[in-house]
């Protein structure tokens, strides 16, 4: 078995709806990501995946998100998910996938980890 990761950043806010119903304030970060795939065999010249192809295509995800507030972005915005690292996390991973190119060796996305801190992170497992 075969993995490997790449790393990028963005700056982006987000307001959490909390239990009681309420908002907290509106707030930012500059979240960290990580997205590890996986194969049994590596492909032709020798690669899970070409990290030129997995760090542009990571990056072309994450431009969507940079400088926004998750609460106006469609994903989220009029409540459809609260904006969580976690569901932030489930949102990058369900991008990439449907960007990971055919005849890759059964090359598959396995987690995708947020940071929204240095110390508070959210894996999402597709």
């Amino acid at each position: 078995m075969f993995e490997i990761e790449v790393h990028d950043e963005f700056s982006a806010a987000h307001a959490l709806r909390l239990y009681d119903g309420t908002w907290e304030t509106r707030h930012g970060h500059n979240w960290k990501v990580s997205v590890v795939m996986r194969s049994e065999k590596l492909d032709r010249i020798g690669v899970v995946v070409d990290f030129e192809w997995l760090k542009p295509a990571l990056r072309g995800v994450l431009k969507e998100f940079e400088t926004i507030s998750f609460n106006e972005h469609i994903d989220f915005k009029n409540d459809r998910l609260n904006p969580s690292t976690e569901n932030i996390a489930k949102t990058i991973c369900d991008r990439l996938k449907v960007k990971v190119p055919a005849g890759n060796n059964n090359a598959c996305i396995v987690k995708v980890t947020v940071w929204e801190t240095p110390d508070a992170s959210a894996t999402y497992f597709p």
